[in-house]
């Protein structure tokens, strides 16, 4: 299923588009309404989605990601609930690539193998693990490639050149760019200098580059997005979910998400 990914990359590249993966908290603040908000998010125009599996100990969240997975695990949300979700979604015909966002403990307490073979099954495209170190990478890249599935590396502003390149071979469709050292969270400011750094990091990469962390609104997501492949949010995305009424979150994922679609247009 990865082969999606790859393509809509270069679709965007050849049209000077960057994409948006929204992240959606499995579970938050149901699973009902996780999966609403998912639907909202493609319906909006989302290139793709990176769908979050609360866990208990989040190293890389900041509040507001925390609180959500807080609530969404109180509710007695599950691991395989993520997969559940990604066959509801392909059941309501959404194409788009589809990748899980899990810490390595519960991937590797279902197991490597299992877990790719069930995502595949589902309509998966791959999964962003974000403490798995880069060095163990290629070991569990090889099992995802075996089920056409992506695994993605991260890289950051504090990345030494060496390990940006070891990243850059590692064949993904794109590389995750954390825009500011710390955890997730929404900003009222781009960090300094992120614009010129993607711009020159971006030239020296074989590999398209998406940015997370710290974008909050659709004007910025427009900023970042011409100079990256691509732009994730999350924080406003849950703050937008936890000021709405349950019923009415669908609306107001999908008006959100639009915005940020036609800023990066």
């Amino acid at each position: 299923m990865s082969r999606a990914l790859y393509q809509a990359f270069r679709s965007a590249r050849a049209k000077r588009r960057a994409l948006f993966l929204p992240y959606i908290c499995l579970g938050y603040p149901t699973y009902a309404a996780s999966l609403q908000s998912a639907k909202a998010a493609l319906k909006a125009g989302a290139s793709g989605l990176e769908l979050g599996v609360p866990f208990s100990d989040p190293i890389a969240d900041g509040p507001t990601l925390q609180k959500a997975t807080q609530i969404s695990l109180n509710q007695g949300t599950k691991f395989a609930d993520v997969f559940r979700m990604i066959g509801d979604i392909r059941k309501a015909g959404f194409k788009q690539p589809l990748l899980v966002m899990s810490y390595l403990n519960l991937v590797e307490q279902m197991g490597w193998f299992r877990f790719a073979e069930v995502l595949a099954i589902k309509g998966g495209d791959g999964a962003i693990i974000p403490d798995l170190p880069l060095e163990q990478f290629s070991k569990f890249r090889r099992i995802l490639i075996q089920k056409n599935l992506a695994l993605i590396p991260f890289i950051s502003p504090t990345s030494s050149p060496d390990r940006v390149k070891k990243a850059d071979v590692q064949g993904a469709p794109f590389l995750y760019y954390v825009s500011v050292t710390g955890v997730t969270g929404a900003r009222k400011t781009l960090a300094p200098d992120l614009l010129v750094s993607l711009k020159n990091l971006r030239g020296k990469l074989k590999t398209p580059v998406v940015v997370g962390f710290g974008i909050s609104t659709p004007a910025q997501a427009g900023l970042v997005g011409k100079a990256s492949d691509g732009v994730i949010i999350a924080s406003a995305l849950i703050q937008i979910m936890s000021k709405t009424k349950v019923s009415k979150i669908g609306k107001a994922v999908e008006s959100f998400c639009r915005k940020v679609v036609n800023a990066l247009r």
